[in-house]
């Protein structure tokens, strides 16, 4: 799955049950199977998977009833079916223009976190321990994606209360093998297995989404306060050195050092976080200066060192990880570009662009400041090619780029 985040799922049970055609006896699993074929092929539109399309699996699974009542049924199924439905969730977001506005997306997502919510309150104690843990990895999938609807000016689904991380805590930092050992065959004293090996199976990926998870609470934060607590600029410092504190306390295979360079050990699936991350506390920092709203050279200075920050990343991190992390950082890049935007127009008298809905940027109103304008055009450049229109998987057409 390509997920900016581990995903939900066990690479062994499903490929597993699969096998053993579980699928054919149960409904709601071959649901949440045809959804993993739907969320792949809507999150990497530039490959052909004709003829699996985001349509076709939804009219599939409406068609044969596969998810009606699954939330209904015992809490091994229920969580089946809130994994399924978030996969169309996030399938729904990844190819439609309206992105986490568009209604199947939110329909999706908010019936995942309502089953996810009442698993952890109420059937914590009926599910095994590996699905305790795919549980928790998906709360906090869907908490991320909560406050990053948020920050982008959508309407959230109601995911957080107050004690959720006592009912749902982070989950365990573990690999796929850890978590779901997988079966052995017949020349099990050889060490087989009937999986093809991958970077994932001895290598965790939890960390990032906890990290992801620390910068979105940082946010939460910010939103829960009803009345200001402190001073603008006070609070600008406060929770821009929060952030800081989350990138500095980062793994060391997930930590940017610029450049080209790479942290040891690191794999493909580390630079798909890598990204995810950095440009998601990019936006963080850069709406914490827009929520409070302080003027000044100081923090005019800030939003450029965001995009300086931004632009290093976009130009230095393989295209490869940009298309595995789908169309998810398109909208939080184009918000930096305009909140910067919006800040060259007041320094300048100019008009703002209104940011914090995912205006596009303009260049028009900053030709008098160079650096400035070059900025905005390299931003607005790696946009063109990073904002591809994918709707192909919409229709069963070839794409008119495709990756070797």
């Amino acid at each position: 799955m390509a997920f900016p985040s581990p995903s939900p799922h066990r690479k062994q049970s499903p490929a597993q049950s699969t096998t053993d055609g579980e699928a054919t006896v149960n409904p709601v699993f071959c649901g949440l199977v045809v959804s993993i074929c739907a969320a792949t092929a809507a999150t990497l539109p530039r490959e052909y998977y004709c003829p699996i399309t985001i349509q076709s699996a939804a009219d599939f699974v409406e068609r044969n009833g596969l998810l009606a009542g699954g939330f209904l049924q015992a809490p091994s199924s229920a969580l089946d079916w809130c994994m399924a439905t978030y996969n169309f969730g996030t399938a729904w977001s990844s190819i439609s223009g309206m992105n986490l506005s568009d209604k199947r997306s939110y329909r999706g997502l908010s019936d995942s976190a309502m089953g996810v919510r009442y698993l952890a309150y109420y059937c914590m104690e009926e599910l095994d321990y590996v699905e305790q843990q795919l549980m928790r990895r998906l709360f906090w999938l869907l908490f991320a994606g909560t406050y990053s609807a948020d920050m982008l000016g959508r309407l959230a689904i109601g995911l957080a209360t107050p004690g959720f991380e006592t009912i749902c805590p982070r989950p365990l930092a573990l690999s796929d093998n850890q978590l779901d050992p997988p079966p052995r065959t017949s020349n099990a004293s050889e060490g087989t297995t009937d999986e093809a090996p991958w970077h994932g199976d001895d290598t965790s990926y939890i960390a990032g989404l906890n990290s992801l998870s620390d910068l979105f609470g940082i946010w939460h934060e910010i939103r829960s306060e009803t009345t200001p607590r402190r001073e603008p600029r006070e609070s600008i410092d406060r929770y821009l050195s929060m952030v800081q504190r989350v990138i500095d306390g980062l793994p060391p295979e997930l930590r940017w050092r610029g450049g080209l360079s790479r942290p040891p050990g690191a794999t493909k699936g580390h630079d798909v976080q890598i990204a995810n991350l950095f440009i998601t506390s990019l936006h963080i920092r850069s709406n914490i200066l827009q929520r409070f709203g302080v003027a000044g050279s100081y923090y005019g200075a800030e939003h450029q060192r965001i995009v300086d920050d931004l632009l290093e990343i976009l130009y230095h991190m393989p295209q490869a990880v940009f298309e595995a992390n789908g169309h998810s950082l398109v909208p939080k890049i184009r918000d930096i570009g305009a909140a910067y935007l919006d800040q060259f127009n007041v320094e300048s008298g100019g008009a703002s662009t209104g940011t914090g809905t995912g205006t596009s940027t303009s260049t028009s109103n900053v030709s008098s400041h160079g650096g400035g304008r070059e900025r905005l055009e390299r931003l607005l450049s790696r946009l063109d090619d990073l904002d591809y229109w994918h709707g192909l998987s919409l229709e069963d057409a070839q794409p008119q780029r495709v990756i070797e």
